[in-house]
């Protein structure tokens, strides 16, 4: 009978779990601006993403602000050359900074973002796991709030004294 080397046992053991191992996520740059027709292609679909029910739709209006006005950078810096030989180091400097603005922005508010939390449910010690979307857990606070201004539009002030709402349907007398 034959014997295994120990070298060759340990290479075929880390062989193993490195093939078992799961491969690194591989991250969605949504702007590329590689040139000036791929980028109004992007660009396009980005602004169309940031409308409601869009993969983008949580972006802030300070975010969206900011986005427009790197879109805005990204799409002169493009128009004033004809390839990508022709940039000269701050044109690149500028382009790829508003680039990585944009990706940083958009990463950030995808709404198809899975976000995983541990968490224990009441009386247990053992953590459970609870993954949801970017867009779910937003929807989810954005529910709350209203929920919440509701219930407070409904009930008495804490002095005692009628709410808002009372005094609108009362005419304030």
């Amino acid at each position: 009978m034959k014997c295994i080397h120990p070298a060759a046992l340990l290479v075929a053991v880390s062989l193993l779990f490195a093939a078992a191992a799961p491969a690194k996520e591989r991250v969605e740059r949504p702007l590329t601006a590689e040139s000036k027709t791929l980028f109004d292609d992007q660009a396009a679909a980005i602004r169309q993403q940031m409308r409601p029910g869009g993969h983008y739709e949580f972006v802030s209006d300070a975010e969206r602000v900011e986005v427009e006005r790197n879109l805005d950078t990204i799409a002169a810096v493009l128009a004033r050359h004809t390839d990508a030989a022709s940039f000269r180091d701050g044109d690149k400097a500028e382009l790829l900074q508003a680039q990585e603005s944009v990706n940083a922005v958009l990463t950030r508010n995808d709404g198809r973002r899975l976000i995983c939390s541990r968490e224990r449910p009441t009386g247990s010690h053992l953590g459970k796991d609870k993954c949801q979307t970017y867009a779910d857990q937003q929807r989810a606070r954005r529910s709350s709030e209203t929920e919440v201004r509701r219930l407070q539009m409904k009930s008495p002030g804490p002095s005692g004294l009628p709410n808002a709402a009372t005094l609108r349907g009362s005419g304030g007398n």
